[in-house]
């Protein structure tokens, strides 16, 4: 089987729900001065009814360094089981963010922890259960799956998200022994039914989100201890980790195709000193390609390999790498495709994939003579995409 990606596949069932009610509030101005002094990590000042005169050194509205962990139940899993999770965020009040995601099976038992950190530009994933167990988005909006998870810390924590409207509810109850204002808040839907209504309690002195339908804060620090390390996404000296490149260059750039070198299935090595001076495709792609018979999985992906072969001369002209990423199966013998006659490479872990920005289930990449990047594609392309590529590559 290929080796798990990062997170997204586990980690975004408790995350979907979350992301969908955690912008379920809009900014409610206090009427406060503006930003005071904060107090110490381990002091939480108690709230004040936004109507009463604020000391100095009080607690203040807005986006804030801070620490928040909620406890999230979803009713049921992808698969059907419950599932219960535990969000752990700190943030700068800026654009960092550190997420710590741990998920259980059952209650009591973590079955799986990741760990994401947002700089502002680069994300930094950790898993145990991820092979290597560190992988660095250098590009995280082409990977909206796992940004998503993590960017959208900085604003909802204290603001709304679009289509929502939120009234008042004029009452107010403890929350982690934190004054909370209740809102009734109506969120546009496409399902049948109408729109959907729930409630909102924030912290009245901060505006944080405190509870909503499905989650509910078990901890808030004003103030965190916040150093070098906290939001750093560099994986730690020799740890087991990937990068994945940015796929798309700059506005006006021109991108190279990187060093790399892979192991022939059949024996040797080949890298791109080997490819250099023409033109040449790598085709990356699952050996659970070979179970899916149907395109279930991964939709025209056999269709896209097949036809890619046909169009160059069973992968003469240009010369085409098929990659096979992950297992190959029985000693010496990759787990075949049937059809698929190109020569075969293979690298356990993507690394060589990530380093063209390439994540997906198949991966193509259409570099030219010179080394430019044609074309690459992180889906299977249709067989007009691939003929326009090849064009491309003279």
């Amino acid at each position: 089987m290929a080796n798990r990606r990062p997170g997204t596949r586990w980690a975004l069932p408790a995350a979907t729900a979350l992301l969908a009610v955690s912008g379920c509030g809009m900014t409610v101005s206090d009427g406060s001065a503006g930003p005071v002094e904060e107090p110490s990590p381990s002091v939480i000042v108690p709230a004040l009814p936004s109507t009463t005169p604020r000391p100095s050194g009080t607690t203040r509205r807005g986006p804030q360094p801070v620490e928040v962990q909620y406890f999230v139940h979803i009713d049921n899993a992808a698969d059907g089981s419950p599932l219960d999770a535990r969000y752990n965020i700190v943030t700068d009040g800026g654009t960092k963010v550190r997420l710590k995601i741990s998920l259980y099976g059952e209650p009591g038992i973590v079955t799986e922890e990741y760990l994401y950190t947002w700089d502002g530009s680069k994300i930094l994933v950790f898993s145990e259960q991820n092979e290597p167990p560190y992988t660095v988005y250098e590009a995280p909006d082409e990977h909206p799956d796992e940004s998503q998870l993590v960017t959208h810390w900085p604003q909802n924590l204290w603001s709304a998200t679009k289509g929502v409207q939120c009234t008042e509810l004029k009452s107010t109850k403890t929350i982690i022994g934190r004054a909370a204002v209740g809102y009734r808040c109506v969120t546009a839907t496409p399902q049948p039914g109408g729109p959907a209504t729930g409630e909102l309690w924030r912290d009245q002195a901060t505006g944080i989100m405190l509870k909503e339908e499905t989650m509910v804060a078990e901890k808030l620090v004003l103030a965190p201890t916040i150093d070098a390390t906290t939001f750093s996404t560099k994986p730690p000296a020799g740890a087991r980790s990937t990068v994945i490149a940015a796929k798309d260059p700059s506005p006006g750039q021109t991108k190279r195709a990187p060093d790399f070198t892979l192991d022939l299935v059949k024996g040797g090595r080949i890298g791109l000193n080997d490819l250099a001076g023409k033109p040449f495709v790598l085709a990356f792609f699952v050996p659970d390609l070979a179970f899916d018979e149907q395109g279930e999985v991964c939709p025209g992906c056999r269709d896209a390999l097949l036809a890619l072969q046909t169009q160059t001369g069973n992968g003469a002209r240009p010369r085409v790498l098929g990659v096979q990423v992950g297992d190959l199966g029985k000693p010496g013998y990759p787990l075949a495709l049937p059809g698929v006659t190109l020569t075969l490479a293979h690298e356990q872990t993507p690394m060589v994939q990530n380093s063209f920005g390439l994540t997906g289930m198949v991966s193509f990449v259409f570099v030219r003579a010179d080394g430019a990047i044609a074309a690459a594609y992180d889906h299977a392309p249709t067989k007009q995409q691939i003929t326009q590529s090849l064009a491309a590559l003279h």
